[in-house]
C-alpha cells in the first residue's frame, strides 16, 4: 500500500470520527425520557443482519464488538476499518391516533488490526444510549387549561480500545475499555392559558464522565469433519457512574437542586453459541442478562433486571472464483426479544421485538476486492406492557462498509 493511500485512509478515519462525535443520534422516542435513554447495543453491520447475534462470532474479515475475544481473529496482514449509519421511519400509535417520523444517524466507527502473534487490537467510537423526543399534552382541571411541553436531547458515548489474545489454539480471551461521556437534558414547560397563573419550567440535567470494562472469551471445538461449534461468554463490570445531576425549577425564581440518583451501569452477562458447517452455514443463539435493579434515574423512575434473546443464521456460498455476484455474497437473518430496563411512571415498560435480514456484498475494483458492503433491513416493535402507553414500530435500513487494507504486507523485491 502506498504512502498516499495510507494518508488518505487516515484522513478518512479522522474525518469520520469528527462526524460521529457531532452527528444526530437519530432517536425520536418518548421512551428515551426514561433511564439513560434508549440503549444502543454494540451492533456492527453483521450483528444487525443476524438479530444482534455476536457472542460466539469471530472473523478476520469483519469486526465484532459484542465479544472482545473476537479481536484475536484479526488477519495478520490487513487493517479493517468499519463505519455504519442507518435511516428509519417510526410509527407512533396510541389508541386510534397514529403519527410517523423519519430520521437518520451515524451509528459506529471502528478499526481492527493485528498487533502481534495471536493478538488483535480494536479502536473505535459508538454510542451507549441516545435521548431525543419532543411532544406536548393538554389537560383541563377546575376549568383551567394547561399545556405541558416535553423535550429531551443528548446521550452517552463510548470511545473504546480493546485487545483480544489467543493463548492456545481454539481459545481466545479479550478486554475492552471504554471512556463514557455525555450530557442528557430533559425539559418540562407548563404553559397556562390563564393570564394570572405563572408558567413553570422544570429541567433535569445529567453529566457523565466515567468508564466501562468488558471481558470476553471464546472457545471453538470440532464436532466432526466440517462441523464446528463456538461458545462465547462476556461480562461487563457494573459500577456507580458518579454522575452529576441537577434539577432546575423556574417559577417566580430559579431554584437548583442536586439529584442524589443512583446512576449506575449494570453488571451484565452474555452467553452465546454458534454452529458452523464448512463455513457455508452458521446458526447461533445469544442470551444477555443486565442487572439494572439497583439503578435509579432523576428521582422519578428506577431500573429493573433485563433479559435479551437473539437468534441468527448465515449462508455463505464461498465461491470467490465465479463471476456470479450472488454467489460471492453472504446472506444473513435473525430475530431478538428484549425486556425493558426501566419502569415507566411506576409501571412496566416496553417489551422490544425485532427481525432482520440482509446481505454482505464484496466491493470489487482494480485496487482492492476484499472490502465489504453490509446492507440490512430491520422491523422493530416497542410494545407497552401497561395500558395507556404508546406503541412504536420502526422500519430501519442499516448500511455499513468494511474497508480491508493491506497495511502490513511485505513486498519482496528480487
Amino acid at each position: 500500500m502506498t504512502i498516499y493511500k495510507r494518508l488518505l485512509t487516515l484522513t478518512l478515519i479522522i474525518a469520520t470520527t469528527i462526524v460521529a462525535a457531532v452527528a444526530d443520534n437519530g432517536i425520536n422516542s418518548p421512551y428515551s425520557r426514561y433511564g439513560l435513554g434508549i440503549l444502543a447495543d454494540q451492533n456492527m453491520g453483521v450483528n444487525r443482519q443476524m438479530g444482534g447475534l455476536g457472542y460466539a462470532l469471530r472473523s478476520g474479515s469483519y469486526i465484532n464488538l459484542l465479544n472482545p475475544a473476537s479481536f484475536a481473529a484479526a488477519d495478520t496482514l490487513t487493517m479493517l476499518f468499519e463505519a455504519g449509519f442507518s435511516l428509519q421511519n417510526v410509527n407512533f400509535k396510541e389508541g386510534n391516533v397514529q403519527k410517523n417520523a423519519k430520521n437518520g444517524s451515524f451509528d459506529y466507527l471502528a478499526m481492527q488490526f493485528r498487533a502481534g502473534r495471536n493478538i488483535g487490537i480494536s479502536i473505535g467510537f459508538l454510542p451507549y444510549s441516545n435521548v431525543g423526543y419532543s411532544f406536548a399534552t393538554t389537560t383541563k382541571e377546575g376549568g383551567k387549561e394547561s399545556t405541558s411541553n416535553y423535550n429531551g436531547e443528548g446521550g452517552i458515548y463510548q470511545p473504546y480500545i480493546g485487545v483480544g489474545w489467543s493463548p492456545v489454539k481454539d481459545l481466545s480471551v479479550g478486554l475492552m475499555m471504554s471512556y463514557m461521556y455525555g450530557d442528557i437534558s430533559h425539559t418540562i414547560y407548563n404553559d397556562f392559558t390563564e393570564s394570572n397563573i405563572t408558567d413553570m419550567q422544570r429541567q433535569y440535567l445529567l453529566n457523565v464522565r466515567s468508564y466501562k470494562i468488558d471481558l470476553g472469551a471464546q472457545y471453538t471445538t470440532t464436532l466432526a469433519n466440517k462441523h464446528k461449534i463456538t461458545f462465547g461468554a462476556t461480562y461487563s463490570l457494573g459500577h456507580n457512574l458518579n454522575a452529576d445531576a441537577i434539577k432546575i425549577e423556574k417559577y417566580t425564581l430559579s431554584d437548583t437542586t442536586k439529584i442524589n440518583g443512583t446512576f449506575k451501569l449494570p453488571h451484565s452477562i452474555g452467553l452465546g453459541t454458534l454452529y458452523n458447517y464448512n463455513d457455508n452455514w452458521k446458526v447461533g443463539l445469544d442470551y444477555t442478562f443486565q442487572d439494572w435493579s439497583e439503578a435509579g434515574f432523576f428521582g422519578y423512575d428506577k431500573g429493573v433486571s433485563r433479559s435479551k434473546f437473539s437468534i441468527g443464521a448465515e449462508y455463505s456460498p464461498n465461491n470467490q472464483l465465479t463471476r456470479n455476484i450472488f454467489k460471492k455474497m453472504n446472506y444473513r437473518m435473525g430475530a431478538y426479544y428484549a425486556q425493558p430496563y426501566t419502569e415507566i411512571q411506576g409501571q412496566e415498560g416496553c417489551e422490544e421485538y425485532g427481525i432482520s435480514a440482509g446481505f454482505s456484498l464484496p466491493i470489487i475494483n482494480r485496487i482492492n476486492n476484499r472490502s465489504i458492503l453490509h446492507v440490512s433491513g430491520q422491523v422493530i416493535r416497542m410494545e407497552p406492557k401497561s395500558s395507556g402507553l404508546i406503541a412504536e414500530t420502526y422500519l430501519r435500513l442499516n448500511i455499513g462498509i468494511t474497508f480491508n487494507e493491506s497495511w502490513f504486507m511485505k513486498i519482496r523485491v528480487r
